[in-house]
């Protein structure tokens, strides 16, 4: 499906996908993280469905105050209502008692930081209706989504549609183009993406370098903090260590090891011999 297919001006809506629930005990729910492929899915959303009920935002603790605020200005701009789904966890207790996560924590996280919410919300609509949630998730993203996306999945609980599955960058570039109604989030300049999530599992540690150019210093500064109230050892990394390779983690360690730093208290050319 292309850009060009999908109704905009209310004149007549595409039919839905014969696998997409619908009828009076239905929930329709866009998701929408800040990007601008959920922006765009988000849009498309409202023209498809028979009704979106709520534009949903995971709130994960982690995010950035101006992804939240874009959010729900775009909410507005779709005459729809916003809803923020904060994660019941904490991610700082969660890193101070376990470290920083890495790749191979990625899904604890998402189950933790985001699934959660979804189960919170398929409870507050109510267990006689169905839930169907729209998404962003496009197949191009990646090789590795490549093989499994598809307009509609079912879950265990609710109903996945991905209205732009088979769109490309570009086809969700000419559809912002066209639509001056839509709100644009600045980070997508600034930071080069929506921001809300900072788990770090995929992170790079440069990334803080750029939430600095964007002008979100203020954040910035919480990961560092959270990075020294976290106790030195094997167990433990810096955040966005995954991106690290085995000598940059070793070196970051010793950097923050002030027992590591007292066996080069010799070292130095104002007690060079």
């Amino acid at each position: 499906m292309s850009p060009d297919e999908t109704r905009r001006d209310g004149s007549e809506q595409e039919d839905l996908h014969d696998d997409i629930p619908t009828g009076r005990n239905t929930a329709h729910v866009a998701l929408v993280s800040g990007g601008m492929d959920s922006t765009v899915a988000s849009a498309v959303a409202v023209d498809r469905a028979p009704k979106i009920d709520y534009l949903a935002y995971l709130d994960t603790g982690t995010g950035l105050d101006e992804n939240r605020d874009y959010v729900v200005e775009l909410a507005h701009a779709l005459d729809q209502y916003p809803m923020v789904l904060p994660t019941p966890e904490s991610y700082e207790a969660k890193v101070r008692e376990h470290g920083f996560p890495g790749p191979s924590r990625h899904q604890m996280m998402y189950a933790s930081l985001k699934e959660r919410q979804i189960s919170k919300l398929a409870t507050l609509v109510g267990q006689q209706q169905n839930l169907v949630l729209w998404t962003g998730v496009r197949s191009d993203e990646s090789q590795r989504r490549m093989a499994h996306v598809s307009e509609v999945q079912e879950g265990s609980r609710w109903t996945w549609v991905a209205p732009i599955h088979d769109w490309t960058k570009q086809d969700c570039q000419d559809f912002l183009d066209e639509r001056d109604d839509l709100p644009r989030n600045d980070l997508w300049e600034t930071l080069g993406r929506s921001g809300d999530c900072f788990c770090g599992c995929f992170g790079s540690p440069e990334e803080k370098l750029d939430l600095r150019a964007a002008g979100c210093e203020y954040h910035a500064e919480w990961i560092e903090e959270l990075e020294m109230s976290v106790e030195t050892g094997d167990e433990t990394e810096v955040w966005a260590w995954g991106a690290l390779s085995d000598t940059e983690r070793r070196g970051v360690r010793a950097d923050r090891d002030d027992a590591q730093m007292l066996l080069c208290s010799d070292c130095g050319p104002e007690v060079a011999r």
